[in-house]
């Protein structure tokens, strides 16, 4: 029959291309089949239906997927009402009731995702590696792909407006691998979004995060495929999953070779689970006590990081408290009177409240020192009868005393609270709760007495879903993960780890093929690396598309992609960190993350933990090798390391001609090798040896620095050039990090900026002043804060700290070289700047900004001579200073520009 114009089904079956005429009559039909012309065939007329075509849907529209496998090589699509008909050349049609069949929109129809995925595909050609065959493997894959399904992550990342279908998040979560507070919140933003991003500093757990949301991947029956850069993250993931018996859920495939080495080493039988299989009813028990004593927990972390927090806090009050008793020490006859009854915020309030009234000169009416003793207190109402030049800086010292005091109270409150709980072993139980769930549903999913179905190398292409079935997660590199299985087969979830090492036309690729997408990375770690002839090739293929700068090859990683594509998903930042001394991942933490890491990790007061080397003066490198700082590394460094006893040391260097030299140099106790090499790796003691005399675009790379300086878990040594042109760039700030830890900053007429106190300062003022946003009473500073604001976010001064009304006192060390007004109007206590931009890294003034009004500061006025004062004193100081007119324009031009120059002017 014409399969075109109808589709016979005679009891359930298509019979089409058997049949060669059919009539009904007497509610009977007769058939006569085509192998059979001499008889007929009677069948109740119930039995049989004729369907006629109702249209004829374009296949490269839609993708065919039936009974949940994907069908390709289809010439034709024929809706028959119920059934659907598939046509393929040189095959047998294929028929199925709708019911079977499922149909998804081909993205790639649409004109601007098709031009995108060409793109891609055209780098690819021309960039990706070449196997030793001569293949260009992704190239390949690319070309096998005509059609994408909307419901795959690569439909969302070419068309990221369209409204995104998220998964549903399990009833309950498990946690088999333990957890902390931004892990625990990252699981459940992975397992119920369909893109989410997870942001992992060095040290901070993101295996465990990884392996959490594959445990409830799995467990709720659904497929993962895990990727990254290299073979060594993926394989961490498969020995941590072997160290829980969970071994046998794992394929790590990808390669030729890991392939065949994966079906070398199948077994025809399962672990033994009698001691997993559990009851129903005690596995429901099972659940609800993890899912209450997961909620306890979290109050119960919160806990943790909160003393995490103090102990950082503590770390930063130490420097700044040992220097502001350098500086207090030059007052003497200061007030005695007890404010220890008073909290911090008080202090800073009574502060405020003094300064106020010393401004504007007023006497103290019978209400108001009422009112002060009702507020403070007695001794308080005392300091108002002496002078200011006394009073703030003692405010200033009872504040140091009486916050430290707070901290330790609070931690001590909230270290009862958990050893009370008895936190760990809650933890524990929750863990071990867990993992036993996790066994209970494969104990129940796997026939496990019987013998293990072992697959052949085309199992992998032609029965891809029987394959997953049995291994839900497969582990590849991302360049292999599309051609690992069939390529039509389509994961649950796609986890990609060091994303920000994956570059666009890779990850690309890897999106085809699954539903959901869990990205971890970190984009203050080392990127992909493209040689210029890369940039230049792939630059030379974009400039051909009409494109969406977020989607360029040359200057995107998979990471900083999706974060730009897809910015309404989840970002996790996994903030607390399990790996370094807080000394040393505090630097990191200051200068690359903001602050937002919560060091997890103890400071028992160590000797050495930081440690600076400069080599005497004069042109050391050659080429990419220093033989001094190998020297110095030789004679200094590894003798006081070896005194410690260390467990491991590890060398790094930029370069590998510095690499094979000290290699050479010394034995083989020690691990030496390029940054780039070291990612992912950790020593007890780091040795960080810069080579270049003058640093370098390359060496001052902050990536590098972040992952060099995050390999240290106990010491970190850095031996560099003491040439005066590296003392801004990034290493000059870890040089003042760790003076400025190590009590060693030398500034011979500026102190170092309060930065805990200032911090502090600047909020109680704007609760003063009753406005969420205003640092002052005056609307031309509140504006420029937010300009300062706006400069500091960029990424070159990312380590500059801007504070509020710093009083000019605190800032001179040596008045000697000041005449006796000045010295005076120094002294004042009153006497502020405006804006202080200061390094974070050591706490040292780097700007001063004032702004000043067109009318107060006209010339002539008694403010302008105050001015000429001021500018005078920071002038003798060395201390830079702008000024901004209220009536002027380019306000955020002119402090970059100052910036640099101040930056310049030193490197001269």
């Amino acid at each position: 029959m014409e399969a075109r114009k109808h589709l016979i089904i005679i009891k359930g079956r298509d019979q089409t291309d058997s049949v060669a005429s059919f009539q009904f009559h007497d509610g009977k039909c007769e058939v006569i089949y085509t192998n059979a012309p001499n008889k007929t065939y009677s069948f109740q007329s119930s039995n049989v239906e004729i369907l006629p075509l109702q249209k004829i849907i374009d296949p490269t529209q839609v993708i065919v997927t039936a009974n949940g496998q994907t069908i390709s090589g289809i010439d034709e699509l024929l809706d028959f009402e119920r059934y659907y008909r598939i046509v393929r050349s040189g095959k047998k049609d294929l028929s199925f009731r709708k019911s079977e069949v499922q149909l998804q929109q081909n993205c790639l129809t649409d004109g601007k995702n098709q031009e995108t995925f060409q793109y891609f595909k055209e780098t690819a050609a021309v960039i990706s590696l070449v196997a030793e065959n001569g293949l260009n493997i992704l190239s390949m894959q690319y070309d096998k792909i005509k059609q994408v399904s909307e419901d795959t992550v690569l439909a969302s990342y070419l068309a990221p407006q369209k409204d995104i279908k998220a998964p549903r998040m399990p009833e309950m979560v498990i946690y088999p691998f333990g957890l902390n507070q931004s892990q625990k919140l990252a699981v459940e933003r992975a397992l119920s979004s369909k893109i989410s991003i997870i942001q992992g500093p060095p040290g901070t757990g993101k295996t465990q995060t990884i392996l959490n949301i594959i445990a409830n991947i799995v467990r709720s029956g659904k497929t993962v495929a895990v990727t990254s850069n290299n073979n060594s993250a993926t394989r961490n993931v498969a020995e941590k999953l072997e160290k829980k018996n969970a071994a046998f859920l794992t394929a790590f495939l990808g390669s030729l070779a890991n392939k065949q080495k994966f079906l070398e080493a199948q077994t025809s039988t399962y672990p033994d689970m009698s001691d997993w299989e559990m009851p129903l009813e005690e596995q429901r028990q099972l659940e609800q006590e993890a899912t209450v004593l997961s909620k306890e927990l979290n109050e119960m972390l919160n806990a943790k990081n909160r003393i995490a927090e103090i102990e950082q806090e503590f770390l930063q009050l130490n420097p700044e408290q040992h220097y502001f008793k350098e500086y207090f020490a030059t007052y003497s006859d200061a007030p005695t009177e007890s404010l220890d009854k008073l909290s911090s915020q008080k202090i800073l309030a009574l502060w405020m409240e003094f300064e106020q009234h010393v401004e504007h000169e007023s006497r103290l009416g019978l209400l108001q020192k009422l009112s002060i003793m009702f507020r403070f207190n007695r001794n308080a109402l005392k300091l108002f009868l002496r002078s200011p030049d006394l009073v703030i800086p003692y405010l200033q010292s009872q504040f140091y005393t009486v916050k430290r005091r707070e901290l330790e109270s609070e931690k001590q409150e909230l270290s009862r609270k958990l050893e009370h709980y008895a936190f760990d072993a809650k933890m524990g139980e929750l863990t071990q709760k867990s993992l036993r769930l996790f066994r209970a549903e494969f104990a129940a999913r796997y026939h496990w007495k019987s013998g293990r179905r072992r697959f052949e190398k085309n199992d992998f292409r032609w029965h891809s879903a029987e394959f997953t079935r049995e291994y839900p997660v497969v582990l590849s590199t991302t360049y292999s993960i599309k051609g690992t299985l069939s390529m039509d087969h389509i994961y649950d979830y796609l986890i990609v780890d060091e994303a920000s090492q994956v570059d666009l036309a890779t990850g690309v690729l890897a999106f085809s093929c699954a539903r959901n997408v869990v990205i971890v990375g970190d984009l203050k770690q080392l990127p992909n690396v493209l040689t210029e002839g890369d940039i230049r090739t792939s630059d030379a293929i974009w400039q051909k598309y009409s494109m969406d700068e977020r989607y360029r090859f040359s200057t995107h990683s998979l990471l900083s992609s999706a974060l730009e594509i897809w910015q309404d998903a989840p970002v996790t930042l996994l903030r607390e960190h399990y790996r370094c001394h807080p000394k040393i991942i505090n630097f990191c933490n200051q200068k690359f993350y903001h602050g937002q890491l919560i060091v997890m990790t103890k400071d028992h007061n160590e000797l050495d933990v930081l440690t600076m080397y400069r080599t005497t003066a004069g042109n050391h490198a050659r080429g990419h090798l220093n033989q001094r700082q190998i020297d110095v590394i030789q004679k200094e460094v590894l003798p006081r390391l070896h005194q410690k006893n260390f467990q491991s040391i590890g060398i790094i260097t930029p370069y590998r001609d510095q690499v094979a030299a000290i290699r050479k140099q010394l034995s083989d106790a020690y691990e030496v090798d390029t940054v780039h090499k070291f990612q992912g790796r950790e020593q007890d003691a780091i040795i960080l040896t810069s080579v270049d005399n003058v640093i370098t675009d390359f060496v001052d790379d902050p990536h590098m620095l972040n992952v060099a300086v995050s390999r240290a878990v106990h010491s970190l040594s850095v031996v560099t050039s003491q040439d005066p042109r590296n003392d801004h760039t990034n290493y000059g700030d870890l040089t003042r990090y760790i003076e400025y830890n190590n009590f060693e900053v030398i500034q011979s007429q500026v102190y170092s900026v309060f930065d805990m106190l200032y911090h502090g300062y600047a909020e109680q003022r704007r609760a003063y002043l009753q406005k969420h946003k205003r640092v002052s009473e005056y609307d031309s500073e509140n504006l420029m804060y937010s300009v300062i604001q706006e400069v500091l976010s960029e990424e070159v001064f990312s380590t500059i700290g801007c504070a509020v009304h710093v009083s000019l006192a605190t800032l001179v060390k040596d008045y000697g070289p000041l005449t006796d007004e000045e010295r005076e109007y120094a002294r004042n206590p009153l006497t502020h700047v405006d804006f202080l931009l200061f390094n974070r890294m050591d706490k040292q003034p780097v700007l001063v900004i004032e702004v000043d009004g067109t009318g107060f500061h006209g010339v002539g006025s008694k403010q302008a001579e105050r001015d000429k004062k001021k500018n005078s004193i920071l002038e003798k100081c060395g201390l830079p200073l702008l000024r901004l007119r209220t009536d002027g324009s380019g306000e955020k031009e002119k402090i970059e520009t100052a910036l640099n120059s101040v930056y310049t002017s030193d490197m001269v």
